[in-house]
C-alpha cells in the first residue's frame, strides 16, 4: 500500500483540550480508514463525545461505513453529540468511499471531479438519511478532511504547496486556516 497521511489537531485559543478527534487506521485486507470527529461545543465534554465515536471507528474499522455511523449515533445518545466524516481508501481497486454527518469538510485535489459531501445531522441526536459516495481515484490524489474550525479558504489558496509531505501540509493548513475561536483538525491522505 502506497498511501501516506498526516494529521494535525489544535485546541481553540484558551483551551488545553480539543473537542475534535481524528484517526487513521490501516485495514487488514488493504487500505485505510480515516476520520475527523468534532464533538459539539468545546472542552472535556466535547472531547468525550469525539473520543467515543473515534473508539467505535477504530475498533470496528473493517465494518461498512454506514454501520460505523449508526453505531456511533447509538453510542453518543448520552453525550453532547458529534459530527464526523469517514473516508475509506482501497488501493487495490483505487476506490475512495466517503460518508459524513454534520459540518465536517472534505476536499479532494484530483484531476477527476471528486466532490464528496456530508449530510446535515448530529451523531447521538439526529441521524440523517446517509449518503455514501464511492469514487475512483488516481495515484497522487490528495484527500483533506477537516473540522469546521478550519476555514475552507485553503481550497482556494494557489500558493499552498500540496506536494509537501501530508504531515507538513496538515500542520500548515491548521496553522494558516485554523480559526482561533474553535478547535481545528485536519487529516491529509495522499494516494
Amino acid at each position: 500500500m502506497n498511501i501516506a497521511w498526516g494529521a494535525c489537531n489544535r485546541a481553540k485559543q484558551g483551551q488545553s483540550i480539543s473537542g475534535d478527534s481524528w484517526m487513521v487506521t490501516p485495514l487488514n485486507g488493504n487500505g485505510l480508514l480515516a476520520a475527523v470527529i468534532d464533538g459539539l461545543g468545546g472542552g472535556e465534554e466535547a472531547a468525550r463525545a469525539a473520543r467515543a465515536a473515534e473508539a467505535i471507528f477504530r475498533e470496528r474499522a473493517e465494518r461498512p461505513l454506514q454501520e460505523l455511523i449508526r453505531l456511533s449515533h447509538e453510542a453518543l445518545h448520552t453525550t453532547r453529540g458529534a459530527v464526523a466524516g469517514l473516508l475509506r481508501l482501497d488501493p487495490v481497486h483505487s476506490s475512495a468511499t466517503y460518508v459524513g454527518v454534520g459540518n465536517i469538510g472534505i476536499y479532494v485535489y484530483s484531476r477527476k471531479p471528486i466532490k464528496p459531501i456530508s449530510k446535515n445531522g448530529i451523531l447521538g441526536y439526529r441521524l440523517p438519511t446517509l449518503l455514501e459516495l464511492t469514487y475512483t481515484y488516481d495515484p497522487g490524489d490528495l484527500f483533506v478532511l477537516y473540522s469546521d474550525g478550519v476555514s475552507s479558504q485553503f481550497t482556494q489558496d494557489l500558493h499552498l504547496d500540496i506536494r509537501q509531505p501530508p504531515q507538513t501540509l496538515a500542520e500548515r493548513i491548521v496553522q494558516t486556516y485554523g480559526k482561533q475561536s474553535d478547535d481545528a483538525t485536519v487529516v491529509v491522505v495522499q494516494t
